[in-house]
C-alpha cells in the first residue's frame, strides 16, 4: 500500500477590523486565531457523522465482516465505546464491523438509529483483549492462517475531530476497500471529535505517544514478517513523534519490520517535521506521503498556525529535507469528503489506482516516471480515466 497527499496555501484568508490604539493592535493575532477556530468549526460542522458504535440485531443475517484490533486510551463509556476523554489506561479490544453488500467505495453507511448490516457499517461481535501481551497473541493468531508473503500487519492512526466510532468504521472500510488480508490495527488516540476543540486533540496527541510507541513496539514483537503505519491528518504528527521517540530510545533506528510508513494528509509544521526525520537514522523502504493542493482542512490549519503551508498541503518536496521520500500529489481526484482532506481513501478512481498498486507488487516500476507514473489498465481496475497521478521523489538538500 503506497499513498501521499499535499496541500498548497499560497492565499491566506486575512481577517481586518478597526481598532483603536496599540493595545487593540496587540490583540489581532489573538482575534484571528479566534475567528479561524470559529471558521473551523463552522466548516467541519456541516460534515459531522453520526457518532457511537452501533451493533447489529442478534437475529440479524451478517453477511461480511472485517475484523479490527483495537488499542485506545479513551475513556470506556460501556457497551464497547468509547468518549474522547483521556483515561490514561490503554484498553484493548478485536471488532467485527460488518459491511453492507451495497457497499460504495470510500463511504461509511451510517446507521441513524438501529443498524441494519443490509445497508449500514454495524459492530457484529467484540472480544475483550486483556493487555498488550493478549494483542500480540491474537495478532500471531491472525497471522498464523497467512501465507508468509502476506504476513504483514497494518497500523491505522485517525485524524483530529474523529469520534471512536468513525475511527473504527473507517478503518474497517480501509481494510474492505483495498482488500486486505493481513491484520489490522487500529490506534485510536482521545480525539474529542468536536470540531471547536482542535487545540484539545493537538494536546492528546502529545500526551498518547508512548502508547502508540508501546504498540508499535508490539506489533514488532509479532509474527508479522512486515509492518505497515498508516497515518491520517492530526495523526500524522503522533505517529511522527512516536517514530522519533523510537528512534531515540534505539540509537536511531526503527523496527527492522517496519517496511511502510504512509502519511495522509499530514497536519504538521515543516520544519517540526523535517527535525522528526532527522533524528531517524535509515528511514522505512517505502516513505510516503499523500498530499491535495485542495485540501481545504489544511488550508485552515494553516492559518491557525499561521505558516505558510502544513507538510499535506505543500506541493514542493524540496522543503523536505530528506532523500527517498514519495511525495504524490493527489489533487486531481474528487474524495467523498467536502473539504478533500481524506481524499486517499474516498476517491474511489485513487482506492481503485492504489489497491492495484499495492496488489502489483511493482511500486517502483509504477512510481519511476515522476512527471506521469506508469498505470498499467490491470492496475487501474474501475478508476476512472485519464488518471494525472504526480509523484516526486525527496532529494538530499544542501544549505
Amino acid at each position: 500500500m503506497n499513498w501521499a497527499m499535499s496541500v498548497s496555501s499560497n492565499h491566506r484568508t486575512r481577517v481586518s477590523a478597526s481598532f483603536g490604539g496599540a493595545e487593540d493592535d496587540a490583540l489581532l493575532p489573538s482575534l484571528r486565531r479566534i475567528s479561524v477556530v470559529l471558521l473551523l468549526g463552522a466548516m467541519l460542522a456541516g460534515c459531522a457523522s453520526p457518532t457511537g458504535i452501533k451493533f447489529a440485531q442478534p437475529s440479524s443475517d451478517v453477511l461480511d465482516t472485517e475484523t479490527i484490533l483495537v488499542a485506545t486510551s479513551r475513556t470506556p463509556m460501556g457497551n464497547a465505546d468509547f468518549t474522547g476523554e483521556r483515561s490514561g489506561v490503554m484498553q484493548f479490544s478485536a471488532y467485527q464491523v460488518s459491511i453492507p453488500p451495497q457497499h460504495e467505495v470510500g463511504e461509511i453507511e451510517w446507521p441513524r438509529n438501529k443498524a441494519d448490516p443490509h445497508k449500514h457499517f454495524a459492530v457484529a461481535a467484540t472480544d475483550p483483549l486483556s493487555g498488550l501481551s493478549m494483542l500480540q497473541a491474537r495478532l500471531n493468531s491472525d497471522l498464523a492462517g497467512l501465507p508468509p508473503s502476506q504476513r504483514e500487519v497494518t497500523l491505522f492512526v485517525h485524524g483530529y475531530n474523529t469520534d471512536f466510532s468513525e475511527a473504527l468504521y473507517r478503518a474497517a472500510q480501509i481494510k474492505h476497500d483495498f482488500d486486505m488480508k493481513a491484520p489490522m490495527t487500529l490506534f485510536s488516540w482521545p480525539s474529542a471529535g468536536k470540531p471547536g476543540l482542535y487545540m484539545y486533540d493537538r494536546d492528546s496527541v502529545k500526551a498518547s505517544r508512548d502508547d502508540l510507541v508501546n504498540v508499535i513496539r508490539t506489533l514488532a514483537a509479532s509474527k508479522a514478517d512486515q509492518i505497515t503505519l498508516v497515518a491520517h491528518s492530526l495523526g500524522t504528527e503522533l505517529l511522527m513523534e512516536s517514530l522519533r521517540q523510537t528512534a531515540l530510545i534505539n540509537k536511531g533506528h526503527l523496527p527492522a519490520k517496519l517496511k511502510s510508513v504512509i502519511l495522509i494528509s499530514p497536519d504538521i509544521d515543516m520544519d517540526v517535521f523535517n527535525s522528526q526525520l532527522a533524528t531517524i537514522q535509515t528511514l522505512p523502504q517505502n516513505f510516503v506521503i499523500l498530499v491535495s493542493a485542495r485540501d481545504r482542512a489544511l488550508q485552515i490549519s494553516s492559518l491557525l498556525a499561521g505558516d505558510a503551508g502544513r507538510v499535506g498541503n505543500t506541493l514542493d518536496e524540496t522543503r523536505i529535507k530528506r532523500e527517498g521520500i514519495a511525495v504524490v500529489d493527489v489533487t486531481n481526484f474528487d474524495g467523498g469528503d467536502s473539504m478533500n482532506h481524506m481524499t486517499a481513501v474516498t476517491s474511489p478512481s485513487l482506492v481503485a489506482l492504489l489497491k492495484g498498486v499495492a496488489a502489483s507488487g511493482k511500486k517502483t516500476d509504477v512510481f519511476e516516471n515522476e512527471k506521469q507514473p506508469n498505470l498499467p489498465r490491470t492496475f487501474v481496475n474501475t478508476a476512472t480515466m485519464p488518471i494525472e497521478l504526480v509523484v516526486k521523489t525527496t532529494k538530499t538538500i544542501f544549505e
